[in-house]
């Protein structure tokens, strides 16, 4: 099984509602860094693999700590390493926005100024734009952006839908944003 499968079989896992025993999951994202020091897709996954579980799911006390520690230290890392790079600041910025006092910041402009800067970097790619403006205040233009994408960028939903859970996330925000776009037309 290589390591996009085993990041799925985890991700199955999400949402059960009950304590789970999280430790396959630390033992796997501590692996994948460490056979996978330089892949941003791997980092991006990770993040957001420890992410959710401390958000939304059940662990016991000492697997929290673990957990915040390994998404703390990771996305550290993985910011020197990747902080000029689109696609992680994409991703990375979208997930800061939601509990953001993990990655040891006490409000959101880190997370505006990597979705802005994966904008600048990629100025026509309309998925990042999209990311950026709706993380803006009062832009309505997100909401266009998000049903351009949908009708006309198949390439970009289907490269969402390979990107595991990051990418099926964005995906559902893009869909709200279009849902949005729809109802106010």
């Amino acid at each position: 099984m290589n390591w996009k499968e085993q990041l799925l079989e985890i991700e199955s896992r999400f949402g059960q509602h009950k304590t789970q025993d999280w430790t396959p999951a630390i033992q796997l994202v501590i692996n994948l860094i460490e056979t996978h020091p330089h892949d941003v897709e791997v980092f991006i996954r990770v993040i957001y693999l420890l992410h959710n579980i401390l958000v939304e799911e059940y662990y016991s006390t000492e697997e929290h700590d673990e957990i915040a520690y390994l998404l703390k230290k990771n996305f550290d890392k993985s910011y020197i390493l990747f902080s000029e790079d689109a696609e992680y600041l994409f991703f990375i910025g979208k997930i800061l926005h939601i509990a953001e006092w993990y990655f040891g910041s006490d409000n959101c402009r880190l997370a505006i100024e990597m979705q802005k800067k994966a904008m600048d970097k990629e100025p026509k790619n309309l998925l990042y734009e999209w990311a950026y403006r709706l993380s803006c205040e009062n832009d309505n233009v997100a909401y266009f952006l998000a049903h351009q994408i949908i009708e006309n960028e198949k390439e970009k939903i289907d490269w969402l839908k390979g990107k595991g859970f990051p990418g099926n996330y964005i995906l559902e925000n893009l869909q709200t944003s279009n849902k949005v776009y729809l109802a106010n037309r």
